[in-house]
């Protein structure tokens, strides 16, 4: 019923984790203004669906006995469909078309899919339906967005003469002006047909067509702007003087609501996972910047460099941040986080197990069945004691180091499948290998819960990976963060 669970407690992290987000989601609803309104790699995410399907139907072994859908005829299926999206398509009239086709190829898909899985008592029939339906459900969302948007696509003729004004398509901020020109033009021809005696039914559909275009454009940019105004409201109504303990210099743990105090124990560690707060904090001017330097800095040995130490040596606190904030080619940031993730590599190798250690669940359940939460890390990179009494290793710690090293993440990926740590909705919160929490002959306890905080987190992290570190640009793009940019400069001491 969205009370606040008691007792009440704003957390610093994660109102700077909150914050960090916003200013990100602010300049994504910006960027999607000014950007096209059907992408270039509006197909890729059909592709990935058909490659699940693809994988989850290896999953069958063909047994060749008299079935009327067999695996081959899938197989087929899930070809044709591949070849047509691997044909590009980029004109609106391109994309109209060829969501049409794919519309089609897709009922098809899914149709030998049902009778294919129908025949078969297999529990493996529900992963492969439920990729077949994506990719069909992701084929039906590009074509209804492009209808509302583009409706005027597919009436469009090679002989028009306004043609060519819509041919590319058009940024969405720009596609109600053009529809207006587009409009005039229209007009135009009508009145020429109507002189002539013709027929004005396509004009007069495709007027309406380009009236729909603009309205639609224009509501989806008032929506965005309104996400975006309420993400900028929103931040600019947090005030994280509260957080801070003003005698120290440094940020509270949290506030605690009933007592109308502050929590007595503080961040002050650099590698914190409150450093993204302490930044927005002195980026929105509630923090003096001299707070940044009150952080300690206590570097240890890792290889034959040196990296920040934090509290509990675990991969969230050193690089959840960085799903939002950049750290500089060569600065202190940039040097932990690679050493901290080699190091984490090489803490996996001696343990013989998979890396990638962070706080997380674990295998230890209270009396209602829920799985505990716990933080854990790499001894030697942490203060906390006890760092060697865990092997708990949680997947989305090694989306997080994907950010560094992606090669060693996708290794680390197939390792983690291979242990069981993959399930439906991704890879579960935590494997662990702690002998003590282990029932006898088992080697690993995989803690079948999925977090989404954590869930989240790796879809960032990922995405970052992939497409050059998007959301980080995002937050960086607004002039508040620039200019509080130097701050992250910070060299490593000789």
């Amino acid at each position: 019923d969205l009370r606040p669970l008691h007792p009440k407690y704003v957390s610093s992290v994660d109102s700077g984790n909150l914050a960090g987000h916003l200013i990100a989601l602010q300049s994504a609803c910006h960027e999607m203004i000014g950007r096209p309104v059907i992408v270039s790699q509006w197909a890729t995410g059909i592709g990935d669906a058909l490659e699940l399907a693809r994988e989850a139907l290896h999953a069958f072994e063909d047994d060749r006995r008299t079935q009327t859908v067999t695996r081959k005829q899938l197989e087929n299926a899930l070809a044709a469909l591949a070849a047509a999206l691997a044909t590009p398509a980029v004109t609106q009239a391109a994309i109209a078309s060829r969501l049409s086709e794919l519309a089609a190829l897709a009922d098809t898909l899914l149709d030998i899919t049902r009778t294919f899985c129908g025949e078969r008592a297999d529990p493996a029939c529900a992963e492969l339906l439920a990729w077949a339906e994506a990719a069909r459900s992701t084929i039906r969302g590009h074509a209804r967005d492009f209808e509302l948007l583009l409706p005027f696509a597919s009436l469009l003729g090679e002989d028009d003469g306004f043609a060519p004004l819509l041919d590319a398509v058009p940024a969405l901020a720009a596609l109600p002006d053009l529809c207006e020109v587009a409009l005039e033009a229209v007009s135009l021809r009508r009145a020429e047909l109507a002189a002539l005696g013709e027929s004005v039914d396509r004009m007069d559909a495709l007027a309406a067509a380009f009236e729909r275009s603009a309205n639609a454009a224009r509501s989806l940019e008032r929506r965005l702007t309104a996400v975006a105004q309420l993400a900028s409201d929103t931040f600019a109504a947090m005030e994280f003087g509260l957080l801070f303990d003003a005698s120290r210099q440094l940020l509270s743990i949290g506030y605690r609501v009933v007592e109308g105090s502050l929590d007595p124990s503080c961040y002050d560690l650099l590698a914190s996972e409150a450093r993204l707060t302490s930044f927005v904090a002195i980026a929105k001017g509630d923090v003096p910047a001299r707070h940044w330097f009150r952080l300690g800095r206590s570097l240890t040995p890792v290889e034959r460099g040196s990296a920040l130490i934090s509290w509990s040596g675990s991969m969230f606190e050193y690089l959840m941040p960085s799903l939002v904030m950049r750290a500089p080619r060569d600065s202190l940031l940039e040097h932990t986080s690679q050493l901290i993730v080699r190091r984490q590599v090489l803490y996996g190798k001696e343990l013989g197990v998979p890396w990638g250690v962070s706080e997380s669940a674990y295998n230890t359940r209270d009396f209602e069945f829920t799985y505990q939460y716990s933080s854990f890390g790499v001894p030697g990179l942490g203060l906390k004691r006890g760092l060697s009494e865990d092997a708990v290793v949680a997947p989305y710690a090694t989306a997080l180091a994907a950010m560094v090293d992606p090669q060693a993440a996708v290794r680390n990926f197939v390792k983690l499948a291979a242990a069981g740590g993959l399930g439906k909705y991704g890879y579960y919160e935590a494997l662990d290998y702690t002998r003590t929490r282990l029932a006898e002959g088992e080697s690993c306890a995989v803690v079948r819960a999925f977090m989404a905080h954590h869930q989240g987190m790796t879809v960032v992290a990922i995405n970052n990976t992939l497409n050059n570190g998007l959301m980080r640009a995002r937050f960086h793009g607004v002039p508040a963060v620039q200019a509080t940019e130097l701050l992250l400069q910070e060299r490593t001491p000789r």
